[in-house]
């Protein structure tokens, strides 16, 4: 298979990747010098606690609407039932979490019991509108909206951090960029909203049950870890966790992306039965992956106790066996983003979602009894032992329907500079003590350039396709 169109169709996923994860990378870093770690801390639980509300006034139907929607099936009157159900939903869901109010105390500390019902109510309406546009085949209008999103959510956080706001303005920050790409989508949104009948709700109903199981498991790997670190410890030591987290999840930028374009070519292929390119496909995507997943984890584990107190203060430096943990885990990752999306795309669902749920619940069990032991490490632990458990079920699941064997050459190449890169790292640190952080990315840069002289210099094919990249970038 060559990758070449998947490249073309994951260009604008990749580009807009790339700039959300520089935004949210760069405003983290003052955020955490500015604001500190409670505050930042206060801010994961309050996603964390969204992230299930949104599973809960969307249980499946999204998804749902999607297949729809995109099968040309009276388009129009799909998205006004689900846009009736799923705003019906979220007002019920509103409505339980004032009645819960006297539980939520980390919450009502924080003040940001009133931010996540806004959070919610914004993420609906914004949902709803992102459902019509992807699903009419402009996913790139959808990414568009994120990126802007994501600008208007840091520029609102910044400046609320500024003036003193803490947690406050980061929740602000997070209305005010849900509005921002709901409002680009609004633009392109061409399908208008219209009568529906009992007929539309069952015909999404029907498909919805998959589709929220695996939102479900999504949902509780996503956040599961934060809440249990915010009940049993504080939001400092979820601070401590997460936001490690967000620079580990660098190893994965070019996956998301790849895995995005892949679904929907991977099921044409299932279903006229050409299986061999599924597993040529997925040998392709896990080369592309791993070309910038293995040297990141590599690099940053000989970085890890710099980087963190470099870029996010010297609280943060204490996570330093946190963040090694985090960047073995993303490496682990690849396998339950690329093989649990195949499963689905090849019309196993339940092998997906048993691989999915898996590792859901080793997370949830794992974090119970290593976070009261270990603290933030022990939640890094329980990812990393979640992500393998995964990877290791969706692989065996899927090698049932689909053999995938990695390319050895490409991947050789890989691992070798990625070796060669560590011995430069090291090298550069005998020499040179990391001080100050531009000592620190010196010792990145070095690190880059080798592994980058050694993989370009090894393998022709992926050669071709980092060039091939950078003459579509330019």
């Amino acid at each position: 298979m060559a990758v070449s169109p998947v490249r073309r169709q994951s260009l604008i996923g990749l580009l807009t990747t790339i700039g959300s994860t520089l935004l949210g990378f760069a405003s983290t870093v003052y955020i955490a010098h500015t604001a500190g770690a409670a505050a930042l801390g206060a801010f994961y639980v309050l996603a964390a606690y969204l992230g299930f509300l949104l599973l809960a006034s969307d249980p499946g139907l999204g998804g749902a609407a999607v297949q729809r929607i995109a099968e040309g099936d009276e388009p129009a009157a799909h998205l006004s039932a689900y846009a009736t159900v799923r705003s019906a939903l979220a007002l019920a869901v509103v409505g339980a979490l004032f009645l819960a109010r006297p539980l939520l105390i980390d919450l009502e500390a924080a003040g940001l019991l009133l931010w996540l019902a806004l959070a919610l109510l914004a993420s609906t309406g914004a949902g709803i509108i992102a459902t019509g546009v992807y699903a009419s085949g402009q996913a790139g209008v959808t990414q568009t909206a994120d990126l802007v999103g994501v600008g208007v959510r840091v520029g609102v956080q910044v400046g609320a951090v500024a003036l003193g706001y803490g947690a406050a303005g980061l929740a602000g920050g997070l209305v005010a960029g849900t509005l921002g790409a709901a409002l680009v989508n609004r633009r392109f949104l061409t399908l208008r909203f219209t009568r529906f009948g009992l007929r539309h709700l069952h015909s999404l109903g029907s498909f919805a049950l998959w589709s929220f199981l695996l939102s479900l498991v999504a949902v509780v790997a996503a956040n599961a870890d934060t809440l249990l670190l915010g009940y049993l410890l504080s939001d400092r030591e979820v601070a401590l966790y997460r936001t490690p987290f967000q620079l580990a999840a660098l190893a994965v930028l070019s996956t998301m992306p790849v895995r995005a374009s892949l679904a929907p070519r991977i099921a044409g292929w299932a279903r006229d039965g050409a299986y061999p390119a599924i597993g040529a496909a997925l040998a392709r995507a896990w080369t592309f992956a791993l070309l910038i997943a293995v040297p990141a984890a590599a690099g940053g584990l000989l970085l890890v106790d710099r980087l963190l107190y470099f870029f996010y203060g010297a609280d943060f430096a204490e996570a330093a066996p946190a963040l090694a943990l985090l960047l073995l885990a993303e490496i682990a990752a690849v396998g339950s983003l690329l093989e649990g999306m195949a499963l689905s795309a090849v019309g196993r669902p339940r092998g997906a979602f048993v691989a999915a749920g898996a590792g859901a619940a080793t997370l949830v069990l794992a974090d119970l009894v290593l976070i009261p032991t270990w603290g933030v490490t022990g939640a890094a632990l329980g990812m990393l032992l979640s992500m393998v458990v995964a990877s290791l079920l969706a692989r065996a699941l899927l090698d049932r329907t689909v053999r995938v064997r990695f390319e050895v050459r490409p991947v050789g190449a890989i691992l070798a500079g990625a070796g060669l890169m560590a011995v430069a790292v090291l090298g550069y640190r005998a020499l040179v003590p990391l001080t100050s952080l531009p000592l620190a990315a010196g010792a990145v840069g070095v690190g880059a350039g080798v592994y980058l002289a050694v993989v370009l210099g090894l393998d022709a094919s992926v050669r071709a396709e980092v060039f091939g990249l950078v003459r579509a970038l330019v």
